[in-house]
């Protein structure tokens, strides 16, 4: 039997050593993240016309949804798009404010001169409480900039002029669910539309939530999906195509990372089940 030490050990080995090294390895190819890029790359936005993203997130899902947050974002950012982020997940505040700011100073370096201020590119509408509730007032607001009321500054999100002409649920063009908490995504599914509108949804998921995904994406409801993190690093190779500048490697060498516990998961479940075997040939043989 190997010691569990060593199998420890070699697990640390795996996942530290294209961390520690930047090693990377280009990422599978994953139709239903090409699906979400092709969806917030051709779908057109008026004047007045926003993306909703919601990160319903925590630290424990953290190193899946966040990179799928990150892409999303900077599509949308690259895009000059008005995004408002807010989440119905408590622990996600801290995420709503530091992950658009670290995108949008991103973008202000690879592109001197231009900016994605606050107030412009996006806003942040903070924590939801009463997620079901919730969507269905959001669902039936007549102005979704006053249903909503006041950013977390205390500001009026009337008063930013890329968000003071939203309308009702019509000038929300698309929408955003990042998250792998259970019954999350059905809530926004169920109730964020009305008669005659529902906006385009796309989908970021923890790898255990997949399969549930995949009944919406099936039925048409979702219109593209980022499956865990190797969707993420998907999407950020096909974002990469069409803007060279974007910096993705930080993502990719986490995916290869990910890529090789598996890997090593698997070598190792092999060597179990063949230790027996190869333990009665050599008893054999010295018989």
């Amino acid at each position: 039997m190997m010691p569990r030490r060593l199998i420890y050990f070699l697990m640390i080995v795996a996942v530290a050593a294209p961390v520690l090294f930047g090693l990377s390895q280009a990422p599978s190819r994953l139709v239903s993240a090409e699906r979400m890029y092709d969806v917030v790359d051709r779908q057109e936005f008026q004047r007045g016309n926003i993306a909703m993203v919601f990160m319903d997130f925590g630290p424990n899902t953290l190193a899946e949804n966040e990179p799928q947050a990150v892409v999303l974002l900077e599509h949308l950012f690259r895009r000059r798009v008005p995004v408002i982020v807010l989440s119905q997940y408590q622990q996600a505040e801290s995420f709503l404010r530091r992950i658009p700011q670290a995108i949008a100073d991103r973008l202000e370096r690879e592109m001197p001169g231009q900016r994605w201020r606050y107030g412009e590119a996006w806003i942040n509408a903070g924590y939801k409480a009463v997620p079901a509730v919730f969507m269905q007032s959001l669902a039936k607001a007549s102005d979704i900039s006053k249903f909503l009321g006041r950013d977390v500054t205390g500001m009026p999100i009337a008063n930013y002029p890329n968000f003071g002409a939203i309308g009702a649920l019509d000038g929300v063009r698309l929408v955003g669910e990042i998250t792998g908490l259970v019954g999350v995504f059905d809530t926004v599914v169920q109730f964020l539309q009305k008669d005659g509108y529902r906006p385009l949804l796309v989908h970021g998921c923890t790898s255990i939530t997949i399969p549930e995904a995949y009944i919406f994406l099936d039925s048409g409801q979702l219109r593209g999906l980022l499956e865990g993190i190797a969707g993420a690093a998907w999407y950020s190779e096909v974002l990469k195509s069409h803007f060279p500048n974007s910096d993705n490697q930080r993502l990719l060498v986490t995916n290869t990372a990910l890529s090789a516990a598996h890997i090593m998961i698997i070598a190792l479940i092999v060597l179990g089940n063949l230790a027996p075997f190869i333990g009665r040939v050599t008893r054999r043989g010295h018989e």
